[in-house]
């Protein structure tokens, strides 16, 4: 029995490092982006078609990806709150919550709108991903 305490003790020790470099508090700032056309990297200047019968599409909309996704950030506090600045247009604010079983980012804005989307850590970046009616769109974070 004091075995299976000292087991469960180092498994919440574990888990506890774990959480810890899984950390989503803190400024994050867009640097991919990535969908069902294209991957762009904002950090390489780089850019993968996947559809290259789209690749005007893709060619102009990185064009105004400068513009549009970039500049966004997001920053999580650590009583659940979050602001997503936008400069194009204004700053959203409202709670978040982290369910980590089901690596989900739950965003509920001011106005009660309710957002679930996918998340995943890999590398010191985070990754979010919402789905779309015809497709995804994935962006990666990395800390400001």
């Amino acid at each position: 029995n004091d075995n299976m305490k000292k087991n469960f003790f180092l498994i919440i020790v574990i888990l506890g490092f774990n959480c810890q470099s899984q950390d989503i508090k803190g400024s994050w700032k867009v640097i991919s982006y990535e969908d069902e056309i294209a991957y762009f990297n904002k950090s390489k200047d780089s850019i993968s078609y996947k559809d290259s019968s789209r690749k005007n599409e893709a060619d102009n909309f990185k064009k105004m990806s400068d513009l549009l996704i970039f500049p966004i950030t997001y920053v999580f506090d650590d009583k659940g709150n979050y602001t997503m600045n936008f400069p194009m247009m204004d700053i959203v604010k409202g709670k978040y919550q982290l369910d980590k079983s089901n690596h989900k980012l739950i965003l509920i804005d001011e106005e009660g709108k309710k957002d679930e989307l996918s998340y995943l850590f890999r590398n010191e970046l985070l990754f979010i991903e919402m789905e779309m009616e015809n497709g995804f769109i994935k962006l990666g974070f990395k800390r400001n």
